[in-house]
């Protein structure tokens, strides 16, 4: 079994309170920007602007917000499927960890390649998948594909076109954030370590 250090986590990662907490401060900056009983240069900064531009522009600045803020929780997510898979493979501790998703990882490890150089959905979710307890289990395994295919989009510069107002609608920060609530509801127990990724609890 391998008893060797992967990689070394980084203690400093963004947690969901600090995201939380970015996106709220954030989404009342704009609205104050948008308030005329609150902005004293409202008259100056859109005096000339239509009513429907002022609130495409609002609108923009919003959606522009909960696209970034949810990449931020995306990344959180895969945070939390890429530790456990990593301390899977780690651990030498067989009685602790010898069921069927570490069987599997250790099946798939190949010395010398780096834990996050798997594939997320091809590998983790996978396996996940494969192996999976419970239809909330299947159900949210069958959602994440999805939510990560928006995270892509986000990731590689939003270079081709997609139906931005559809995607937002269903992948917005806060149905991210409920994705991150059901997560750690049913899988909290069954990740491998503590004190690392469920501070979103």
């Amino acid at each position: 079994m391998l008893s060797m250090k992967l990689i070394n986590f980084n203690p400093d990662k963004p947690t969901p309170e600090e995201i939380e907490n970015f996106y709220l401060k954030r989404e009342e900056e704009i609205n104050a920007r948008f308030d005329t009983n609150i902005n004293p240069r409202y008259n100056l900064d859109y005096g000339l602007w239509t009513e429907e531009q002022i609130v495409a522009e609002q609108k923009r600045m919003l959606n522009e917000l909960s696209v970034r803020s949810s990449f931020f929780l995306l990344a959180y997510i895969e945070t939390l499927f890429r530790t456990d898979f990593t301390l899977r493979l780690e651990t030498n501790n067989g009685k602790r960890y010898q069921d069927n998703i570490t069987k599997a990882y250790k099946e798939l490890y190949i010395p010398g390649k780096r834990p996050f150089q798997y594939p997320l959905d091809d590998v983790i979710f996978k396996t996940w998948k494969n192996n999976a307890t419970s239809k909330e289990m299947s159900d949210i395994l069958n959602t994440l594909p999805q939510y990560f295919d928006f995270r892509n989009w986000m990731a590689h510069g939003r270079y081709f076109m997609i139906k931005e107002d559809n995607y937002l609608a269903k992948y917005n920060y806060q149905s991210v954030k409920m994705l991150l609530g059901k997560i750690n509801q049913v899988f909290g127990k069954k990740f491998k370590y503590k004190n690392f990724g469920l501070e979103g609890a």
